[in-house]
């Protein structure tokens, strides 16, 4: 059976928020990181994922690179889907100076259809259903959700990243 898929990125046009930190203890943005996610996103520990994670400790400074992705569905057809990317150098003794670099971004996607004959996207009738749909009803709905569940969430974690890194407000010099 045949569905429609629409995804928007959450950051246009460009597409992820960036935050470079140089200072003692970078590791601790990786520590947080599953905290994060859930807390900013409300959701549950099964809906939280890491699809990589290095650490190389028989080098000084240690390297050590983290992907993680949460999912939170919105409604019957949507959900946001989150992407964290950090890499960086730690070295031996965390008061020491290290680096990393954490890059955020995400989709809203939208799929309409499924399995059944009343949900196939090949028929034209429930095509035309769905177009009146999202026409309609659910565009509007979905800029709401790219507007808070996007932007506005993609921020909070931005935050919470930088109380975690002691970024403050006059050491903007270290946020790039």
């Amino acid at each position: 059976m045949a569905k429609i898929t629409m995804e928007d990125d959450c950051l246009v046009p460009e597409g992820q928020l960036i935050i470079k930190f140089s200072g003692p203890n970078p590791f601790r943005a990786v520590q947080g990181t599953a905290k994060f996610l859930r807390k900013v996103w409300e959701v549950e520990a099964k809906d939280y994922w890491e699809r990589d994670f290095r650490y190389n400790p028989d080098e000084d400074p240690r390297g050590f690179f983290l992907t993680s992705y949460i999912k939170k569905t919105l409604d019957g057809f949507t959900s946001v889907i989150i992407e964290t990317i950090i890499q960086g150098k730690q070295p031996s003794d965390p008061n020491k100076e290290g680096w990393c670099e954490i890059k955020i971004g995400g989709v809203l996607k939208t799929s309409f259809g499924g399995s059944t004959i009343f949900q196939d996207t090949k028929n034209p009738i429930v095509r035309s259903f769905y177009w009146f749909y999202d026409k309609y009803f659910h565009r509007m709905q979905r800029m709401k959700y790219l507007d808070y569940w996007c932007r506005h969430k993609l921020g909070e974690l931005k935050r919470l990243y930088q109380e975690a890194l002691e970024i403050t407000p006059t050491g903007e010099a270290r946020v790039l």
